[in-house]
């Protein structure tokens, strides 16, 4: 299969399960949710490839979701829980990073088939995680802040996408640019960096465009809560 059908499996995967976490474990799902997907995004972001014919990096569709995620938690719980939500995607990429650290300077013994696969995974992530913690946490605040902004205006529950749409839009473009200078800069080409930025940014309004429908599901759940 092409990159293109595998991108359209990605993102209904992504977003079909964020759904089945909050519906069956509530606002501990999105929690866990944010910790889990800031991890797995910290790792695919370092594989390359073609979309379309233009060059990006995976992890756009599932930090879109953990935007997602923040939303509905400070649309339906408060801006209080977003931000923990937030606190908690960023102490996950630290552990990940300092335990990935140390199991790399374990000699591997003479069997070890997994050494040298680690180093070239994990041996440039504590750069892209550099610039995912400081993109993610401005960008996520930035959000976070936004979203209360516009909800002051467009509070009705059908005005969701106003909110989601407007404080993501604007912050994913503050998340890319940090992202993409601080972890790529003079490891790429900068008409690469520069294309990397643009795709990654396109790809996100895309994925953000897209996902509202599964933030009105998810917000069909746990109305209890509210």
């Amino acid at each position: 299969m092409t990159n293109e059908i595998w991108a359209l499996i990605a993102f209904l995967a992504t977003f079909l399960l964020l759904v089945i976490m909050y519906k069956y474990f509530g606002k501990e799902g999105l929690f866990v949710w944010v910790a889990i997907g800031t991890v797995i995004a910290n790792i695919q972001v370092t594989k390359s490839v073609e979309l379309f014919s233009i060059s990006a990096t995976l992890g756009n569709v599932l930090f879109a979701s953990i935007y997602l995620a923040t939303d509905i938690l400070n649309d339906k719980y408060g801006r209080r829980t977003a931000k923990k939500a937030v606190w908690l995607g960023f102490a996950s990429a630290i552990i990940m990073t300092i335990l990935m650290t140390i199991s790399l300077q374990f000699i591997p013994g003479e069997s070890d088939i997994a050494q040298h696969s680690l180093e070239t995974l994990f041996g440039v992530v504590p750069r892209i995680v550099l610039g995912s913690i400081v993109a993610y946490i401005i960008g996520q605040y930035v959000d976070v802040y936004l979203f209360n902004k516009i909800k002051q205006k467009f509070s009705s529950d059908k005005t969701f996408i106003i909110r989601a749409y407007g404080s993501t839009i604007i912050s994913s473009i503050i998340d890319t640019a940090l992202f993409t200078v601080i972890a790529f800069t003079g490891i790429l080409p900068n008409n690469v960096l520069f294309e990397i930025f643009i795709t990654t940014y396109l790809f996100k309004l895309i994925s953000t465009l897209l996902n509202v429908p599964f933030g009105y599901w998810a917000k069909l759940y746990h109305k209890e809560d509210i």
